[in-house]
């Protein structure tokens, strides 16, 4: 029996102890329950309103890119490779072309002078064959000419 009373008198301790820690829960809820709670959220929103601020300011730098890179693109034309080398070869004959032509049209007088000179000498030899071919041809020529130098 002492065995049991030494049980029983630990059970009432222990549940002596329970009741305590019962209504120490209920004094501590009935504290928390009028606890009113205020939540301070100032550095929180300075901080969301600089990060808002440098998002906004970052967007509006996007967005002027943008209108240089959509206004570059407007401005330009594309041309294919091919056609570009095509035009640059072209460009390049009609240049050669162009250049060869102004050497010719330069060397013009200096031709004239050289065929006018052959055709001079073709003239005369001609004229010298014919009259070594026919002597009265001549004599009748130089009496034509020495009149004509009186005069």
């Amino acid at each position: 029996m002492a065995k049991l009373d030494e049980i029983a008198e630990l059970l009432t301790e222990e549940i002596k102890e329970f009741e305590n820690s019962v209504s120490r829960l209920e004094e501590l809820q009935a504290f928390l329950m009028n606890y009113k709670i205020k939540p301070d959220t100032s550095d929180i929103d300075f901080i969301l309103r600089q990060y808002n601020d440098h998002q906004k300011k970052a967007i509006e730098d996007q967005h002027k890119l943008m209108g240089n890179v959509i206004y570059y693109i407007k401005k330009s034309m594309t041309f294919p490779k091919w056609a570009t080398k095509l035009f640059c070869g072209l460009l390049v004959i009609i240049f050669l072309v162009l250049g060869y032509s102004v050497y010719k049209v330069s060397r013009i007088p200096e031709i004239r002078q050289v065929a006018f000179g052959q055709g001079e000498e073709k003239a005369v030899g001609h004229f010298r064959a014919f009259f070594e071919a026919s002597p009265e041809a001549s004599e009748l020529y130089q009496k034509w000419r020495e009149p004509q130098s009186k005069k």
